[in-house]
């Protein structure tokens, strides 16, 4: 969509004088056509026969101001063309930018939260002693707090406003993220995680629709491009941070188990810096002018424009003045007491959530809600089968370079040094020590073992089998019954501290494969994250969004047929980073479809929807066979028809806000 094209919507876009405006009305409608006055007045109208019905008494679109006030004035269009001439005049500069710096920070934190428990689950596991099944819970654990705080801090920022809404939701993340990194326990650490997820689960509808309300309609999308591109680079910094911070290799894991506060307590600490940094911008930003005009509040919108201005430019003066502020609406059905308030502002939260499903928002609705379901549930699908084909390369790899001894004794030795991927057959130990030493991936088939000590030895995948142990200590080792399988066993010695946690911990953990596969999504999806607010700008919202998917398509069916690692890594990163710019270019046609009351209400609802499919994406995508990858390309591609379908039949709204 061209520069002219974005202009249609905003006719003559120049400030009208309001002076002789009758009181109580709003008279500024000379930027508008007839049909866009049709258009806005018919979705007033549709939001108007939702909210008469929860009870309100408003003639066009009722709405609540920060004090809890209902408000009812005559046309939204009004205030809508007000705020795109005024946030015009301001223009577009280092305001903006350092906006998009703050906020991207804050989004940031939301993919860290995300990408982190890849890297944390192994010394998670070993230091709260996590079984299998329990896993997958502290992943799910974080997308399920994410999809309820997208829900809450959605619906609460179309009534206590975005940027308040923003710095809370992000503080609640900050506090109990570092709450989780001094967790001594599983259960503790649980709950603080999902909190801080629920808290991070509402930047993204929050940040998303305040800085496009901070834009001009000439680089709206640009600057949610590079938003979502902050949010990417979010997965890069927590992968980033994570290969200088967390034990590369299990056996540096069980060491740091040792220490009172781990290497991947630190990482958590660590990562939550983009979302203290985001905290402390935000102190500086203002509110949403567009919600301030929503609100009532014209005269403090006005001062947020002049200062958007001064920002931006060091000469010349702002041109509107309170003059040209549009006129007084009329305040009903006000709360006479604190319960009644209490009770009014609840109704009005759930109420937006309804209104998100009357006659002339259904469709729309429910076809963002698809795509975003549809989208997540393959992106997030994918990020966890490239990871596992990633390491399932690297495990080929490791037995491929496994080494046979066979037939070999040893006698008087003493073995210092780790042992690793070995297979002793038929061997003898005679007067053997194995002292202070890691053993894995190690298997004794039919061996010998005569006065032999096992002394401050860990073990991983490691087996004696149809062996012979006689007078053998077992000195503060991990070495119990199950490693033993249908040996004799003589005048055994075994002393050591008794472990409530007796689990066969995996060594090889692949953090190199994990990071690999990560990158190869973030890269692309950066690129093309940028790229989609150029697109969006210059071809249209819903057509960027098919192109978007349908390249996405392509790529899937491409990667069903390939086979090296590296080129299944870039070639299904590709596509999630198309995925993700079709999204982003839906979330924008959303935000520019809804009114302001109900904007962050439905981004947050579309949020909540994403993280949902992720929750269901996840295990089907883990169960997928790893030794071809047709399974998971076959599955992409067909879920991938539902939000090429969306953008298909969703078109550009009028880009007012």
């Amino acid at each position: 969509m061209s520069d002219d094209s974005e202009e249609a919507c905003l006719v003559r876009p120049r400030s009208p004088s309001l002076s002789g405006a009758p009181a109580g009305t709003m008279q500024y409608t000379h930027g508008l056509t007839g049909s866009q006055l049709q258009t806005h007045n018919n979705n007033n109208n549709s939001n108007h026969h939702s909210t008469h019905s929860q009870g309100s008494h408003s003639t066009a679109r009722g709405s609540q101001s920060e004090s809890g006030e209902l408000i009812d004035y005559s046309d939204d269009v009004i205030l809508s063309q007000f705020h795109a001439d005024a946030i015009k005049q301001a223009g577009f500069g280092k305001f903006q930018l350092i906006a998009s710096i703050i906020t991207g920070l804050g989004l940031a934190g939301h993919a860290i939260q995300v990408y982190a428990v890849f890297y944390i689950i192994p010394s998670a596991e070993v230091e709260y002693c996590i079984l299998d099944t329990e896993k997958n819970w502290l992943g799910s654990i974080t997308l399920l707090g994410m999809a309820l705080g997208a829900l809450l801090w959605g619906g609460l920022a179309g009534r206590a406003g975005r940027r308040k809404s923003l710095l809370s939701c992000l503080a609640v993340c900050g506090v109990f993220s570092v709450i989780a990194a001094f967790m001594p326990t599983y259960g503790p650490f649980m709950m603080a995680r999902f909190c801080a997820a629920a808290g991070i689960g509402g930047a993204l509808p929050t940040a998303s629709v305040y800085l496009c309300e901070l834009a001009p309609v000439n680089f709206r999308a640009r600057i949610l491009g590079l938003l979502g591109a902050f949010g990417v680079a979010g997965g890069l910094v927590a992968g980033a941070i994570a290969t200088s911070t967390v034990p590369a290799t299990g056996q540096k894991v069980v060491l740091e188990n040792k220490e009172h506060f781990s290497a991947w307590h630190r990482y958590l600490l660590l990562s939550t810096l983009p979302t203290f940094a985001s905290i402390l911008g935000l102190f500086w930003l203002p509110e949403s002018p567009r919600y301030l005009l929503e609100n009532s509040r014209e005269v403090e919108a006005l001062t947020i424009y002049q200062k958007i201005y001064q920002n931006n430019r060091t000469r010349g003066g702002y041109s509107l003045t309170e003059l040209e502020l549009p006129g007084t609406r009329t305040h009903r059905n006000l709360p006479t007491s604190v319960l009644q308030e209490m009770a009014t502002s609840v109704a009005l939260f759930f109420g937006s959530f309804f209104q998100l499903f009357n006659v002339v928002n259904l469709k729309r609705t429910l076809l963002l809600f698809a795509a975003w379901m549809a989208t997540i549930f393959i992106y997030h699908g994918l990020t966890i089968y490239i990871a596992e084909y990633s390491k399932s390369t690297e495990s080929e790899n490791y037995y491929r370079n496994t080494i046979n001894k066979d037939n070999m004794s040893f006698e008087n030795a003493d073995f210092n040094k780790s042992i690793e991927n070995i297979i002793y057959t038929n061997c003898r130990f005679v007067n053997c020590t194995f002292r202070r030493m890691f053993i894995s991936h190690v298997t004794f088939n039919n061996c010998t073992f005569l006065d032999t000590e096992f002394t401050n030895v860990k073990t991983s995948r490691t087996q004696f089998k149809f062996s012979t142990l006689e007078n053998v200590g077992l000195i503060d080792t991990d070495l119990t019954e199950r490693h033993f399988v249908e040996c004799v066993m003589n005048n055994i010695t075994t002393l050591r501290l008794y472990s409530t946690c007796d689990r066969d911990f995996e060594y090889n953990i692949y953090l190199d494969a994990l990071w690999k596969s990560h990158f190869g999504a973030l890269l692309p999806g950066m690129v093309f994250m940028i790229l989609v607010g150029e697109g969006s700008h210059r071809f249209g919202r819903s057509r960027t969004a098919t192109l978007c998917f349908g390249f996405a398509i392509s790529l899937t069916i491409t990667f069903a047929f390939l086979y090296h690692d590296l080129q299944v890594v870039w070639t299904a990163g590709s596509a999630q980073g198309l995925m993700l710019a079709g999204i982003a270019a839906l979330t924008l046609l959303a935000i520019e479809s809804y009114t302001t009351n109900l904007r962050c209400t439905a981004v947050g609802f579309f949020v909540c929807g994403g993280h949902i499919g992720a929750l269901m994406g996840a295990p089907l995508y883990a169960a997928f066979p790893v030794t071809s990858s047709k399974v998971a390309a076959i599955i992409s591609t067909i879920f991938l028809s539902v939000p090429i379908s969306s953008a298909i039949i969703l078109k550009d709204p009028c880009l007012l806000l």
